[in-house]
């Protein structure tokens, strides 16, 4: 499992409604962009989140390198420390 954090630079889509999926982008600090997948847990992330949210998140690498989020912690501020 990787730890992943940055800031949300696209919207919170939903992928999938049976069973939920949600998909956006994490943009890191060096400019890297991942593809993110979120089910476990996916409308406690919706409500929290949003484009711009600084983010910390625990995920696995899919075979299609995407990351499927197993944790997130989500920040008020969009500074991460």
């Amino acid at each position: 499992m990787e730890k992943l954090s940055g800031i949300i630079t696209s919207e919170i889509k939903s992928i999938s409604y049976s069973p939920i999926l949600f998909r956006f982008t994490l943009t890191n600090m060096q400019d890297q962009h991942y593809n993110m997948l979120i089910h476990t847990h996916a409308l406690n992330f919706f409500q929290q989140a949003k484009m711009g949210s600084a983010i910390e998140v625990w995920a696995v690498k899919n075979n299609r390198n995407q990351y499927v989020i197993r944790r997130f912690n989500v920040f008020d501020s969009h500074v991460l420390v």
